[in-house]
């Protein structure tokens, strides 16, 4: 019963994470100080971290029983969250942190929902 209840905890703290980033780097005045590289660079972190949400809710779906799809699905884990990782810390402010906390929540999740039997 505590294994779930961390484990709804993740979930809830990787997609809030997600969420207050998008908030803080829309409301902050850094982030219109940036240059265009690195404005561009950070929106596609959050596409990035997005696809991570993804990868997480696909996991949930037929994938998650069916051997083949699983394998094929965990090889985007890893690249996920390195690209999210670097992408993200192109941004300024605490957008950065967050984004860069959800993308490791969710990558910690995905990497347990592999190792899971």
């Amino acid at each position: 019963m505590t294994e779930k209840i961390i484990f709804v905890g993740i979930i809830v703290a990787g997609l809030i994470g997600f969420v207050l980033a998008l908030w803080a780097w829309v409301r902050s005045e850094q982030s219109k100080e940036l240059p265009a590289w690195r404005r561009l660079l950070f929106s596609l972190g959050f596409l990035a971290v997005a696809g991570q949400v993804v990868l997480f809710a696909l996991s949930w779906t037929h994938i998650g029983r069916n051997r083949a799809l699983f394998s094929a699905w965990a090889r985007f884990v890893y690249p996920s969250f390195f690209v999210a990782a670097i992408l993200a810390l192109t941004g300024k402010g605490a957008a950065r942190w967050w984004l860069l906390a959800s993308s490791f929540l969710l990558f910690v999740l995905c990497f347990f929902i592999m190792l899971s039997p």
